[in-house]
This record gives C-alpha cells, sequence and structure tokens, in this order.
C-alpha cells in the first residue's frame, strides 16, 4: 500500500507540474521552479489532479460498460480516488487557516489563569494564521508576476484559481480575527466579573471577621469568666461556617445544585467519617447540653470501667476533649499516674459514663474513709472523735453545698438535702468498722490525708480503743505438745 501511493503520487506531479518549456525565459523557468517547491501550490495540483481523475472515472466507467477490459483500469481509478478524496474540495485543500477554539468558561478565580493562557493561544494562532496569508499571497504574487511575463490560458486559469482563494483566504483571516476580538472581549469581561466577585467576596468574609470579633469583644464584658471560652468556640465555628456559605452563594449560583451538594457531601461524610461526624455531633451535645465545659473536673470511664480519666477539662474541639490530669483519689488506687495530657474523642459521651465533679459550680463530693477498731474496743467512743473530727474540717464544704445545692433544686428535681457528715458502725470479719463520710472539695486527698490523721492521733490516745488488724489466736491444749515451725 505504501508504494502504491508513493506511485500514484509520484504519477500525480509528473502529469500536473508545470513544465519547463525551453521557450521560457530564465526568469520564468525561476518562477515556476519556486512554485513546483510551494506547498500552496503542491495542494493545488493535488486539487487539479483530482479533478482530472474525476473526469477519467466518468470516462471510464462508460467504457466499461461496452467492454470488460476497462473495468480494471475504472476500479484503479476509483481506488485512487478515494486515496485522494481529501483533495476533491479546493477550498478543504488549499484554505489551512487555524480556527479560534471557543473560549472557557470562568466560574472561579483558579480559572482567571485559564482564561489568561487562552489569549495568550488565541494571539499565537492569529500570528501564525497571518504568516500562513502572507506566504500564500506571495505565491498569488510569483503565479501573477508569472502570468504578466508568460500570458497563457493555463497561466491564466492558475492565476483566477489563486485569485478566488486569496478573497476566500481574506474573508476568513478576517472572520477569525472578529471572532478572535469577540472571544478576547468576552473572556475579559468574565475575567473582569470574576476579580469584582472575589473583591466583594473577601470584603464579606472581612466583614463577618469583624463582625464576630466584636460580638466576641461585647460578649467578653456580660459573660462569666468559666464561660468566655465556650463562648469563643462557638464563636468561632458560627464565624467558619458563614465564611463557607459565603463562598459556596457567591461560586453556586443553582440553589438545587447547593442542595444536592451537600446532600451528597453528608451521606459521604456519614458512611467514610462516621467516627468523625459523631465526634462533631458530639462537641455539639457538649456545648448545648451544659453537661460539662473547659474547666470541670470530670471522670470518664472507658472499656467497660477497665480505663479510668480523671482531670480538668482544658480544651473542647471538634473531634476531642482534652484532659489534664491531676493527683486524686483514683490515681492513688488505680493509674499509679497523674500529670498527663489525655485526648478523649467527643463520642464518648453517647456511651460512656460521664461524672462532672463541678457541675453548675457545685465543687463538692461526698468522700468516706474507714477504720476498723477491735471488737474489745469503747466503739461508741470511737464513733463520737470520728464525728468531731470529721465536722471540724468539712464545716466550710458542708456549708457551700448547702448554698449550691439550693440553685441545683431549681433545675433538678433533688431530694436529699441533709449535707451533715455521717458516721456508720458495720461488725466485719476483722472487728468494728466506723465508716466516714463528708463533703469535701473535688481535690479529695488532702482533707482525705488530714483527716485520716487526726482520726488515728486521736484514737491512740485512748486505752480503750484500738486499730484492728489481722490477727491469728493459737490455744495449746495441756494434753499435746507443740512444736513451733
Amino acid at each position: 500500500m505504501k508504494y502504491l501511493i508513493l506511485f500514484l503520487f509520484t504519477l500525480l506531479f509528473a502529469n500536473v507540474n508545470l513544465s519547463l518549456d525551453k521557450n521560457l525565459s530564465n526568469q520564468e523557468k525561476q518562477i515556476i521552479k519556486q512554485l513546483n517547491e510551494n506547498q500552496f501550490f503542491l495542494n493545488y495540483q493535488s486539487y487539479l489532479h483530482y479533478q482530472k481523475l474525476l473526469k477519467e472515472l466518468k470516462k471510464y466507467k462508460y467504457l466499461s460498460r461496452r467492454n470488460h477490459k476497462y473495468i480494471e483500469k475504472y476500479n484503479s481509478i476509483k481506488t485512487e480516488l478515494e486515496l485522494l478524496k481529501e483533495n476533491q474540495n479546493i477550498f478543504k485543500t488549499m484554505v489551512k487557516l487555524k480556527d479560534i477554539p471557543p473560549p472557557p468558561n470562568i466560574s472561579n478565580p483558579f480559572q482567571i489563569i485559564n482564561a489568561l493562557n487562552y489569549e495568550k493561544e488565541i494571539n499565537s494562532i492569529l500570528k501564525e494564521d497571518q504568516n500562513i496569508f502572507k506566504n500564500f499571497k506571495n505565491t498569488y504574487l510569483k503565479i501573477e508576476q508569472l502570468y504578466k511575463l508568460h500570458k497563457n490560458k493555463t497561466f491564466e486559469k492558475i492565476l483566477n484559481d489563486f485569485n478566488v482563494l486569496l478573497n476566500v483566504y481574506k474573508t476568513k483571516l478576517e472572520t477569525i480575527k472578529n471572532k478572535a476580538d469577540i472571544y478576547k472581549k468576552q473572556v475579559n469581561s468574565q475575567i473582569e466579573k470574576e476579580i469584582y466577585k472575589l473583591i466583594y467576596l473577601i470584603i464579606s468574609i472581612i466583614i463577618s471577621i469583624v463582625f464576630f470579633t466584636i460580638l466576641k469583644f461585647i460578649i467578653k464584658k456580660y459573660v462569666k469568666d468559666e464561660s468566655i471560652y465556650i463562648t469563643n468556640k462557638i464563636i468561632n465555628f458560627i464565624n467558619l461556617t458563614v465564611i463557607i456559605l459565603i463562598i459556596m452563594f457567591f461560586y453556586i449560583n443553582n440553589s438545587t445544585y447547593i442542595i444536592t451538594i451537600l446532600g451528597f457531601a453528608s451521606a459521604g461524610i456519614a458512611i467514610a467519617m462516621k467516627d468523625w461526624f459523631m465526634n462533631m455531633f458530639g462537641w455539639v451535645v457538649i456545648m448545648t447540653s451544659g453537661n460539662f465545659k473547659v474547666g470541670d473536673r470530670i471522670k470518664i470511664l472507658l472499656q467497660n470501667g477497665n480505663v479510668k480519666i480523671v482531670g480538668d477539662v482544658i480544651d473542647i474541639t471538634l473531634t476531642r476533649i482534652v484532659i489534664y490530669e491531676d493527683v486524686t483519689l483514683t490515681t492513688y488506687l488505680y493509674n499509679k499516674r497523674a500529670g498527663r495530657i489525655v485526648f478523649v474523642p467527643n463520642n464518648v459521651i453517647f456511651n460512656n459514663p460521664i461524672f462532672n465533679y463541678t457541675h453548675h459550680g457545685l465543687s463538692t463530693v461526698w468522700d468516706g474513709i474507714d477504720i476498723t477498731i477491735t471488737f474489745d474496743s469503747n466503739y461508741k467512743k470511737a464513733v463520737y472523735l470520728a464525728k468531731e473530727i470529721v465536722n471540724k474540717y468539712s464545716k466550710g464544704y458542708t456549708d457551700i453545698t448547702k448554698r449550691r445545692l439550693k440553685k441545683l433544686k431549681s433545675l433538678y428535681h433533688i431530694k436529699t438535702s441533709n449535707v451533715e457528715p455521717r458516721i456508720y458502725t458495720f461488725i466485719e470479719e476483722n472487728g468494728i468498722r466506723i465508716s466516714c463520710w463528708y463533703l469535701n472539695n473535688y481535690a479529695t486527698l488532702n482533707l482525705r490525708s488530714t483527716i485520716s490523721a487526726e482520726i488515728l492521733e486521736a484514737f491512740k490516745k485512748e486505752d480503750d480503743i484500738k486499730i484492728a488488724y489481722p490477727t491469728y489466736t493459737i490455744i495449746k491444749r495441756e494434753d499435746e505438745k507443740f512444736n513451733e515451725t
């Protein structure tokens, strides 16, 4: 096939090239030689050859009907025409100007760069088309010069054809230039519109930030210190939400499209980021419920109570609660470590118990100390001494609790109002257990240690009170020998 196409093109140029007649002048020969090497003229020759083949096809079609020996020639010409069908239209063959691509649709600031590149592309295409037109015009001038030097019908026909093509080139080039100007104005208009939109967007965001900043300063004057942190968090979250909505409404014109995007986005987040979404929902619940806030002392039980976290809430973010561990009774009994920063996901509030030691300013808890005395001790005196010591050290916390409970009764249905220390006596296996219960600050260890030491000192001073500890009594019979091992 490759050799067949090469043969056909060789035959094509051999048939239609301008011949270098001996009667022509050197100038005419030079022009003809240049034309035979010119791409436009070669394309023109291809078109002429195609037209010549069409005439021959008609001729051999007629002959093949009368004589079968012309069928092979007819089929050969038909095949050649199929290979050269791109030359059947002189305008498509000769007019090689590039058209301007449609302009991009600018709908956000990032597409401004594409628009600027598009303008460069237009200028490049126009420059290339002008160079093509200039080369074609030079070809036309050479043919015109040849016709003036040697007027004949062949040169006249070529000149007329090229004159028509020259007018087509001019018209198409002018059309492309006009289209380029229209597209440039359209793109520049979109760029200008997008820049103004961006400026308005920035101004809107600045106004939103300034408004919420002023709002924080105003609220700071009227909100208590412990609530300022949470209030600022809520205001920042609202401000961020407003900014996102502003950006969406600036760049998404169709409200139905916004709703659709939000719907798909919500579904995607709910499925792919379930834990993160639940953390955010937990943050909303924490902020709106008032169960605990930054500054509260809380205790969280995780993994069915196997992990106990006690400390002060120092931050509540969209995804987690940040707790600073303190030295507490839980630390003494279980953790044996303190002073760590613990990050707990917000979704723990949905399936784990959370104890708040400072809810609504209560700040006191019931604490208990157990001490066991022997069965032969004066337990009534022991109870009296323990009660005196507990009353002495817990009186201040008892008074504070009374006042705080009055406030809590307006929020909750609280029946128990007895906040005085309580002393209980129980018979245990190793002795009589005295259980002292009293109100203490949520940081219980200090007062617990003080009261324990005082009770020990008071009991040691009494001869009829003995502190019990695991003991064994050994009885030796007279008729048995006892060997100590």
